[in-house]
């Protein structure tokens, strides 16, 4: 499938997550059913049954493209009509996966089995947004930012489509505003250049606060362990009452 064909089926399931058929098919079966009491109607008190006909046929018409449009940006909830939100689904875009879910009715789903057994160093805990209580592993170059391409999107004015990058370098995780319209602070101070950033760190772009957390899986600690050389004296162990004398 080409790009052309990929955005074609996107556009076409955009219009079906916002339910404009649905709300066309709507206007054309009020506009017939209109159309048909009109004819019933119209002439019983005595007006110009084609005329009338005739206007609200091309008023039904002209208003078509006004319901897709208002279709498009608005939706018929419970709650009154509001604007249809811009966000899409966080695993339909190619973003990481959060490790937890904190956010209010999810309490089931803090842990996310699959990433909880993943080696990960590093956790970006979303304090305040858009994001607010989901927790990241930064295990890789992770760009910030408001294009739906970045690896982890803050759907928000105040971030710039590509705000900040964040690079796992050994041990060290560095943060890289990249010409960002808002600027990004760690703990109050603005970023000019890379900087490395450390546990219970604080990212504030603009009101949305994000918490840097140094964490060790259990396999990331198995790995350091096994790593490790412990040094033995033999004779010691053979005799372990064996006062030892110098050399």
């Amino acid at each position: 499938m080409n790009s052309t064909e990929d955005s074609r089926v996107g556009f076409f399931g955009e219009l079906r997550r916002r339910k404009v058929p649905r709300t066309v098919a709507a206007y054309i079966f009020i506009c017939w059913g209109i159309l048909q009491v009109a004819e019933i109607l119209l002439p019983a008190v005595g007006v110009d049954a084609d005329a009338a006909l005739r206007m609200i046929l091309y008023i039904s018409i002209a208003g078509f493209p006004v319901c897709i449009a208002l279709a498009w940006f608005f939706q018929i909830t419970r709650n009154g009509i509001v604007l249809t939100s811009t966000f899409q689904e966080r695993r339909v875009l190619n973003n990481i996966p959060p490790i937890n879910e904190r956010r209010r009715g999810n309490v089931g789903r803090y842990f996310n089995k699959e990433e909880d057994q993943a080696a990960y160093r590093w956790v970006l805990l979303m304090e305040t947004g858009p994001l607010e209580g989901l927790s990241y592993a930064i295990s890789r170059t992770t760009v910030i930012g408001r294009a739906l391409d970045c690896d982890l999107t803050i759907l928000s004015n105040v971030v710039s489509r590509n705000h900040a990058r964040m690079d796992v370098q050994g041990d060290k995780l560095v943060l890289e505003d990249l010409g960002s319209a808002n600027g990004t602070l760690v703990n109050g101070v603005r970023v000019e250049t890379p900087i490395t950033l450390h546990h219970d760190d604080e990212i504030h772009i603009q009101d949305i606060c994000m918490k840097v957390t140094e964490s060790y899986s259990r396999s990331s600690s198995e790995n350091t362990a096994m790593s490790q050389t412990t040094v033995v004296e033999v004779a010691a162990l053979q005799n372990p009452d064996k006062p030892k004398t110098g050399s």
